[in-house]
């Protein structure tokens, strides 16, 4: 499987402001990354701050937030991370969340449970 990009409804917690974006699909992350330019566009202010370890090893500081994702038909609301990156990036937590994965062969998005977001 190459790259995949998702086109994720997105926006602030209130849903002032919810736009299509295309986010990298990286299920070896955990955290949803988002550039600071995408957060301020959407009035996504940083809530704390936090040391991320990345995958080439280097430990990084990155504020941290909340967003509203929607993917297919199911939404939520997930913490991000805020923090320098060439695009946004689409971590685990969103995926597992919504009860939505990757199929490996063909890239696209499937259900991979009933829908509720989940608790454990």
């Amino acid at each position: 499987m190459g790259l995949v990009r998702v086109k994720v409804l997105f926006g602030d917690v209130n849903r002032r402001r919810v736009e299509e974006v295309l986010f990298l699909a990286d299920t070896g992350a955990y955290f949803p990354i988002i550039p600071p330019s995408l957060a301020r566009e959407f009035q996504i202010e940083i809530l704390a701050k936090t040391e991320l370890i990345l995958a080439d090893k280097r430990r990084v500081e990155a504020g941290v937030s909340l967003a509203y994702f929607k993917l297919m038909d199911r939404e939520g609301i997930f913490q991000v991370a805020i923090m320098e990156s060439p695009e946004p990036i689409l971590g685990v937590t969103v995926f597992e969340g919504l009860g939505i994965r990757i199929d490996p062969a063909t890239g696209k998005l499937e259900y991979s449970r009933p829908y509720g977001l989940s608790a454990i």
